[in-house]
């Protein structure tokens, strides 16, 4: 009984790893892509958190306002400011960079009632006018 036995040539049989992992060249155009793509959205990103950063200011400045019939209260006197007088009370603090001045006057009674005023409020990069409502202050941006 013949035996048939077939042995492989080296050059013929399967390498260990063959056709398994990426070459170079697809490993650099991938890098080249996710790159590409993060500098596109890099500045949007940092104009996104620059913008909520900007908001949450904004919020406590406001926040900061509203406690003014708070802090007259507390002292037992009027807090009033003329036109075209920056607003500065003890025991209220703006955040860094933001100020406050009077566009017409301003008085907020020892009781906590409240004149209705406008007022400039600066902060770095912008400027807006901001109103204060009658009978507690209640803020809001001037039309």
């Amino acid at each position: 009984m013949p035996m048939w036995v077939s042995c492989l040539r080296a050059s013929d049989a399967p390498r260990a790893g063959a056709g398994a992992g990426f070459s170079l060249l697809e490993l650099l155009v991938v890098l080249a892509l996710i790159s590409f793509m993060t500098a596109l959205v890099a500045p949007r990103l940092k104009n996104t958190v620059d913008a909520i950063s900007r908001s949450g200011e904004r919020a406590e400045a406001a926040r900061q306002l509203a406690r003014l019939p708070l802090l007259a209260r507390r002292a037992g006197r009027a807090i009033v400011a003329e036109r075209g007088q920056a607003l500065t009370v003890a025991g209220m603090t703006l955040p860094d960079g933001w100020a406050a001045r009077a566009l017409e006057p301003l008085r907020i009674e020892a009781s906590g009632y409240c004149n209705p005023a406008l007022l400039e409020m600066t902060a770095p990069g912008s400027r807006e006018r901001w109103t204060l409502a009658a009978p507690d202050c209640r803020v809001g941006d001037a039309p």
